[in-house]
């Protein structure tokens, strides 16, 4: 259940930024998160729920998470290409088994819309 650590960070860098350009609060934060990535999205959306409860600018954030596939990339070739298989088997250009991940294990912090005092 490292999704409530991530999301407890992530609550952090959001409140950094906000305090940084003199938010009100956040209306909106979007994420990236990659399918390889470990992270269970529906734990990752139940810690946010939770600990923006006892956040001063998230309280009444909206979550929108983007699904980050699997960018592969041929070692012989560096042929990259998106995949939706957990079997990576070969590169589609050159037909090598010589692959490496690219994109799909991280998770970003894509966005975020703050509301100014002169925005209320």
């Amino acid at each position: 259940m490292h999704e409530y650590s991530v999301v407890a960070s992530l609550i952090e860098l959001c409140e950094e930024n906000a305090k940084k350009h003199h938010a009100k609060e956040i209306k909106k934060i979007v994420v990236s998160i990659g399918v390889r990535s470990g992270m269970d999205k529906s734990l990752f959306i139940s810690a946010f729920e939770t600990f923006r409860e006892e956040s001063i600018f998230c309280k009444d954030s909206l979550l929108e998470i983007i699904d980050q596939c699997v960018v592969l990339e041929c070692k012989g070739c560096k042929h990259q290409f998106e995949t939706q298989e957990m079997e990576y088997g070969i590169c589609p250009k050159c037909q090598e088994n010589d692959l490496q991940i690219i994109k799909g294990t991280e998770m970003f912090l894509m966005n975020l819309e703050l509301l100014q005092e002169e925005d209320v």
